[in-house]
């Protein structure tokens, strides 16, 4: 698993695979990070009435069953605490689904207090890492459209609107849109993320699943 660090704003610590007893603090990430990016997005009391405890035996659940179900979670380490982590794995998409060199990014999330330090660029860089070993020549993910910060990230960091997608969404507020990264360990695309200035882990995709809304954020 690569270790990488961020250049200019430096993000400290390192990027490993996690361990089940990182699901406490994942989950207490993805909260503080919903709370803070979607205030004003979605509706307060969807934001107040996220649960924790159930968060925390979801990515239990999740990292225990990495290995038999293809889907992985990094984490960011300072070797105090998580400042962010990355989920993905197997396409869900029917029109994706079927395809095995393409993967799906679930969630990506750092402390809101660790925005702009290159948390995110550096879990960016080793999932595409982690990715190009495993074959993974394109990525793809939901993202809320009136989310404007994780929208620039990922703009800065490569990846682009699929227009073969059509939005997703229960209403105008909560409407999805498709987001493709394509040519993934090739062409030097595994550093597209060093020029990015807004954080990575700005918390862009909730996971299908790893939330109560099945598409990613």
């Amino acid at each position: 698993m690569p270790t990488t660090h961020s250049p200019g704003r430096a993000a400290p610590g390192h990027d490993r695979l996690a361990r089940e007893d990182d699901a406490e603090q994942i989950a207490g990430l993805q909260v503080a990070a919903w709370r803070a990016a979607y205030a004003g997005i979605l509706p307060a009391a969807e934001l107040r009435g996220l649960d924790t405890a159930a968060l925390a035996g979801f990515w239990h659940g999740r990292i225990e069953a990495a290995t038999t179900a293809g889907a992985h979670v990094l984490v960011h380490d300072d070797g105090r605490r998580i400042l962010g982590f990355s989920s993905f794995g197997p396409a869900r998409d029917d029109d994706l689904g079927q395809r095995p060199d393409v993967e799906e990014l679930y969630a990506f999330y750092a402390r809101p207090d660790c925005w702009g330090t290159g948390v995110g660029r550096s879990l960016m860089r080793s999932t595409l890492s982690f990715w190009a070993e495993r074959g993974t020549r394109a990525g793809y993910l939901w993202v809320l459209e009136r989310n404007t910060r994780g929208r620039d990230f990922y703009r800065k960091a490569g990846w682009r609107q699929d227009p073969t997608a059509a939005p997703s969404g229960s209403g105008p507020d909560a409407l999805e849109i498709r987001y493709e990264l394509t040519g993934i360990g090739a062409g030097g695309l595994l550093h597209s993320g060093q020029g990015a200035t807004t954080p990575g882990g700005t918390p862009a995709p909730a996971a299908p699943g790893d939330t109560p809304r099945r598409r990613t954020r």
